[in-house]
């Protein structure tokens, strides 16, 4: 990104900033020249940087919330806390719909009277579900979120969309694609992948037909800072690569990259059910408007 684009003066919010992508937003987003950041997690962290300023706190409890919220008086907002169980149980729909749904109404409430300038949301590709859609999906079509995870994703974009609406606020919608990066949690596939061929050890998953669209965490840092700095709000982007990899590829290609002599047990586990096949997007949208561009091969990941 182009270095004379930065954040001087901004006091920036992000929810979810102790996360593995809220932390390292937040590290760029100092990088390029803020120096008041706030975050607001559920989590406790003993980071000590006197550039952020770290809140504990539950969205959920909107009292304190507001209480916050109404001391940052934020001129820029990233909302990335959220409850991520992708099971496809709907037993589990109101704990998701409490978190992401209700979550963040109360966030844009207590945001009502406070003029910040963008809210950056973070979305998921999973709500391009459904029979009637065929990659790669575009921002606009008939879909039906996959999980009930999504659709609670789903929900809380159509509640800043309408009290955006109502109360003439801006905001910009990223829709994530699959990533990987340096350090990322151990509970997602390229992470467990990555564990069990450095050690050499069996890694049982499903025949891995299901295809994929993945960038390296730095390209999805990007699509965040440029969208924290755009004018051209209240739009949705997806932010992906817009090509596809079966997830048995990568298995094999990283087993290669990694020289390690794991067997891929295929088929050792079963698909999910509603499993979205071919999950590719059109990143034309945040190309054009946003001037985005993947920079970094995900192939990095496997080498580092």
């Amino acid at each position: 990104m182009d270095p004379l684009r930065n954040f001087k003066g901004d006091r920036i919010l992000v929810t979810g900033g102790v996360g593995y992508l809220g932390s390292n937003l937040i590290s760029q987003l100092i990088k390029y020249g803020c120096d008041d950041v706030h975050s607001i997690d559920l989590e406790h962290t003993e980071e000590k940087n006197p550039k952020i300023t770290f809140h504990q706190v539950n969205l959920l409890d909107s009292s304190t919330l507001s209480d916050i919220v109404k001391e940052i008086k934020p001129t820029l907002v990233y909302h990335l806390a959220a409850n991520l169980n992708r099971s496809r149980d709907f037993s589990i729909v109101q704990q998701l719909m409490d978190v992401n749904f209700t979550g963040t109404t109360n966030l844009l409430n207590v945001l009502e009277d406070i003029p910040y300038k963008n809210f950056i949301y973070t979305s998921t590709s999973e709500v391009y579900g459904g029979k009637d859609i065929t990659p790669p999906f575009k921002e606009i079509g008939d879909f039906v979120p996959a999980s009930p995870y999504s659709l609670s994703k789903y929900c809380g974009e159509m509640a800043l969309k309408t009290f955006s609406e109502i109360k003439e606020k801006k905001y910009t919608i990223l829709r994530m694609f699959n990533f990987l990066g340096s350090n990322m949690p151990t509970n997602f596939f390229p992470s467990q992948l990555k564990e069990k061929l450095n050690r050499n050890e069996d890694f049982p998953m499903t025949l891995g037909e299901q295809v994929r669209d993945y960038l390296y965490l730095s390209d999805v840092i990007e699509a965040l800072l440029l969208a924290g700095l755009t004018t051209s709000t209240n739009q949705v982007y997806n932010v992906c690569s817009g090509e596809g990899i079966s997830i048995r590829e990568l298995a094999e290609k990283a087993k290669t990259k990694m020289k390690s002599t794991s067997k891929i047990q295929f088929g050792a586990l079963p698909y999910r059910n509603n499993e979205v096949w071919n999950m590719v997007g059109d990143n034309s949208k945040i190309q054009k408007e946003l001037g985005w561009r993947q920079k970094i091969s995900i192939w990095k990941y496997f080498e580092e």
